[in-house]
């Protein structure tokens, strides 16, 4: 779960410094993923994967990664790259 959302807050930072770049609209919310995905996603199922506190499926990851304009190959090189110790870290800031 917490690489999950370490993974899912990669892709959305990217997303962040292209929408500071580009006049387009870019996806760089929780609110814009939902709003974006093709199914009907709440904003909460979106920010609890970010979050790391709760198991999402495989087809709610899918359906964030690719409403933010990734491919699920974009997300797995993240995940599979994640260390020992950004989860440590990540636990130690999110989870006080």
């Amino acid at each position: 779960m917490i690489k999950t959302a370490i993974a899912l807050r990669l892709l959305l930072s990217r997303n962040k410094s292209h929408s500071q770049s580009y006049d387009f609209d870019i996806i760089d919310s929780y609110e814009k993923i939902a709003i974006n995905s093709n199914a009907d996603i709440r904003k909460a199922t979106v920010t609890n994967a970010f979050s790391g506190k709760k198991r999402s499926s495989m087809v709610t990851i899918t359906l964030i990664v690719e409403s933010m304009g990734f491919t699920m190959s974009d997300f797995g090189q993240l995940y599979c790259n994640i260390s020992n110790e950004e989860i440590t870290e990540f636990q130690e800031k999110h989870f006080k």
